[in-house]
């Protein structure tokens, strides 16, 4: 196996890990065959989790839309996966994907969809990409909880305070002049933004999926999802009586993870 820095392996091995251990489990649990499934992971990283579900026994095909992450995955792959992964660097929206006239299985998107600018169209162009028995996997946190503005990639104190990222203007002013200040990784403050400009709330997601003509199979929330586990030791906590409720899941929940179908499949 090629270099790799050591932070990068880490989180291979992290993604490896979330995906062998919590997402294939919860998609099998859920009727969703792996073994000898055509698998397309959109917005891969490192490759980890595609590692997991080849280890399983499909075929996979990871896109991720930094070149750099995309050469770090291929670097990634284990020996015995070669031939079982493809990784191709691209934009989703860009990038006509060469599927062999197959449609996948599986399509994941994984901690992806609340960073695309336009969520309608993404959902429209998903769509195009599924056959009548494939299976859309996609997980998020709602916008609105405790770090659903995933200050947690900021550097300074204000990694570890919740909620700050829904605030009102004037507090918010308060907040971007303390992180301009003191925080090394202000650049990022930029993406915070770009999420509470456009928010991804489990509500406003379930109703773009009925415009789009798909439909929710399976779902299932997290008030310390499987990612808090892996990251922080933090035990891994369901949603229970709480993910039920509209208004107050959105607030509570740290991770909201769908199976999606088409309406006419």
């Amino acid at each position: 196996m090629e270099y790799v820095p050591e932070r990068v392996r880490r989180y291979w091995l992290y993604q490896f890990r979330l995906g062998k251990e919590y997402i294939i489990p919860l998609l099998q649990q859920w009727g969703v065959r792996i073994n000898g499934a055509f698998v397309l992971d959109i917005g891969c990283g490192q490759g980890g989790v595609v590692c997991a579900f080849a280890e399983a026994g499909a075929r996979c095909i990871g896109l991720e839309l930094k070149s750099k992450r995309a050469l770090e995955a291929k670097k990634l792959i284990p020996c015995k996966l070669e031939g079982k992964i493809d990784l191709i660097a691209g934009d989703f929206f860009a990038l006509p994907l060469n599927l062999n006239g197959r449609f996948p299985d599986i399509i994941l998107l994984r901690d992806v969809f609340e960073h695309l600018s336009d969520k309608g169209s993404a959902l429209r162009q998903l769509k195009k990409l599924m056959g009548f028995d494939t299976r859309l996997f996609v997980t998020f946190p709602p916008f609105c909880s405790a770090f659903g503005g995933h200050q947690q990639m900021l550097r300074s104190f204000l990694k570890y305070i919740p909620y700050f990222h829904v605030f009102p203007e004037p507090l918010w002013d308060v907040v971007r002049e303390i992180a301009r200040q003191c925080d090394a990784n202000f650049p990022f403050f930029k993406e915070i933004e770009r999420l509470r400009a456009n928010p991804t709330l489990v509500g406003r997601f379930r109703r773009m999926l009925k415009g789009s003509g798909l439909r929710v199979v399976k779902e299932r929330y997290y008030l310390i999802r499987p990612s808090h586990h892996l990251r922080y030791g933090l035990p891994v906590v369901h949603g229970g009586i709480l993910g039920k409720i509209g208004g107050i899941r959105e607030f509570v929940v740290t991770g909201a993870f769908f199976l999606i179908a088409r309406r006419d499949g």
